[in-house]
């Protein structure tokens, strides 16, 4: 007996949609403030003061006033040893009622010879000017720095999943027929 069998075999159907990620990243919000240094400087101009008072009084060029003040206290000094040489004088000569004969030889003898006097040079000045400067300069700093901010953003994204989707695109099938051979 004769048969045919024919089979068909079966066949799926996949279909897939990719899954995908959609990310955006924000950009994060910065601040920066720069605060500047500052100088400050305080100064006053430098001022030279120079006294020459006393090189000026050893070389004789002196103030009328300190002048009169030096011969007045002079004068005075020899008024008081011209008083004391007189006593010393009268002393002596009260003196000869003590069998002193000769005082009065030896005070003439004393105010007839001159005196000797001394001879000194001297460089002048001999002292220097008193130089005072006055001024000063200072100088302050203040730093600056920077203030700075950052306010981070967190990333955005939309997921869209994937799919697969299985079908069957042919069933299987089977047929199997009787031939008939008779004529």
């Amino acid at each position: 007996m004769p048969l045919s069998i024919t089979t068909i075999k079966g066949q799926i159907g996949i279909e897939t949609t990719n899954a995908y990620l959609d990310l955006r990243q924000p950009k994060g919000e910065q601040s920066i403030r720069q605060i500047k240094p500052q100088m400050i400087i305080d100064r006053e101009l430098p001022k030279v003061l120079i006294d020459q008072s006393q090189p000026f009084a050893e070389a004789g060029r002196k103030p009328w006033s300190q002048v009169a003040e030096e011969y007045a206290q002079m004068g005075r000094q020899q008024a008081l040893e011209g008083i004391a040489r007189i006593v010393d004088d009268g002393n002596r000569m009260a003196m000869i009622q003590r069998k002193m004969p000769d005082a009065i030889p030896e005070i003439a003898l004393k105010n007839s010879t001159p005196k000797q006097h001394e001879f000194n040079f001297a460089m002048i000045p001999t002292s220097r000017p008193k130089i005072e400067v006055i001024g000063h300069l200072n100088i302050d700093w203040q730093l600056g720095g920077v203030e700075y901010s950052y306010t981070p953003r967190k990333p955005e994204g939309d997921y869209h999943p994937g799919k697969v989707d299985i079908y069957m695109k042919q069933y299987p099938k089977t047929e199997i027929r009787y031939i008939d051979n008779r004529v």
